[in-house]
């Protein structure tokens, strides 16, 4: 079996010989680390270099630009001994460390107001020249991508990040509550796109998962309330699974940090039955979301990276405790999200070794 098979196999409860897993990336001061400990400096795979890549599984993203396009220039405005200030893609102001991974410290936001939405969505969101947002060679990544054999994926939407994302945690919660059409507009405006991505592309692939990338939740629960989830942005997923069921598409690949439990039941309603990288300090356990949705959920990552650190035996006592779940499929094994400097080279040898071991558990 290649890859694709085995990750579209084991989402549909089938046969496989071994499992596939999720390889996490490093952030780059866990590079650096591993480079004192002992990684060859030239090495910029770090799973081909261990020899596991065949392990895991590429997806290649078809999707058009549907979010903010074009992009805002991307612009150093200054920086000091510690820090560089810069604008980014979504035009924010955002402050960064220069030694060590972190989320960026945003400063400040393209939208603060309803009268800022409505100007961005004039400036970058029109969808009355679709052919825009497809790239020139749209065609080739696609042929390039099944000459390969990559896991073909394209956007279902990604409604909350993309508000959140140009006006802010507070800044979106503000605007869902106070400008409601609005917010309306922008997101039916993402759905075209959206529709127009599905539509051209079942002409000419077969589609194997729909993404969905939104990031709506933290560590106690969801950013935004169930109610305004299902007002809000659950249109948009059905009318994107809609038409993916209606072309034999069943699959899905949802990624939010944090703890989102309180809005999978109505994901699942309209088929978007997947959620990753289930962060454990968040209680996206994989063993609890079993028990509590069943095979409907699919699930990926949901290894706590916070034990790697202790050491092969606590990790083995991990895995075998997910490994009911491991075999019985539906479960894409892995770290919970990206590897944190404080995992060593060393210890992250050992958790690929016991990662690999339980690829065997079919």
């Amino acid at each position: 079996m290649n890859a694709r098979e085995r990750f579209l196999n084991t989402l549909n409860y089938q046969c496989v010989d071994r499992r596939p897993c999720y390889l996490a990336w490093a952030w780059f001061d866990t590079l650096a680390r591993w480079r004192r400990e002992g990684l060859p400096a030239d090495v910029t795979d770090v799973h081909e270099h261990l020899g596991v890549s065949e392990y895991g599984y590429k997806m290649c993203n078809i999707t058009p630009a549907a979010g903010v396009f074009p992009d805002y220039p991307v612009q150093t405005l200054r920086e000091d001994e510690q820090f560089v200030y810069r604008t980014d893609r979504y035009g924010r102001t955002v402050k960064e460390f220069k030694d060590h991974s972190s989320f960026p410290e945003w400063l400040e936001f393209p939208v603060k107001t309803g009268a800022d939405l409505r100007r961005l969505m004039d400036e970058h969101f029109d969808v009355e020249n679709l052919d825009a947002r497809f790239p020139s060679d749209w065609l080739g990544q696609i042929r390039a991508a099944g000459e390969r054999g990559d896991i073909i994926m394209i956007d279902g939407g990604c409604y909350y990040w993309t508000l959140r994302s140009i006006a802010g945690i507070d800044g979106a919660a503000y605007l869902l509550y106070d400008e409601p059409e609005l917010v309306g507009e922008l997101f039916e405006r993402y759905n075209t796109v959206v529709m127009e991505g599905l539509r051209r592309a079942v002409q000419v692939t077969q589609i194997d998962i729909i993404g969905f990338g939104e990031d709506f939740a933290f560590k106690n629960g969801p950013l935004i309330s169930p109610a305004m989830f299902r007002q809000m942005i659950l249109p948009h997923y059905k009318k994107a699974m809609d038409f993916a069921h209606s072309h034999n598409i069943h699959l899905t690949w949802h990624d939010s940090d944090g703890d989102c439990r309180l809005l999978l039941p109505d994901m699942l309603s309209v088929g978007v039955n997947s959620t990753c990288p289930c962060e454990v300090a968040s209680g996206m356990d994989p063993v609890d979301l079993r028990r509590q949705f069943g095979r409907d959920l699919r699930i990926g990552g949901g290894f706590d990276k916070r034990i790697i650190p202790q050491g092969r035996r606590a990790m083995a006592a991990e895995f075998a405790r997910l490994r009911p779940v491991i075999e019985e499929g539906g479960y894409i094994p892995g770290i919970d999200h990206s590897i944190p400097a404080d995992i060593s080279y060393d210890c992250y040898r050992e958790y690929i070794d016991e990662l690999i071991n339980a690829t065997a558990w079919v």
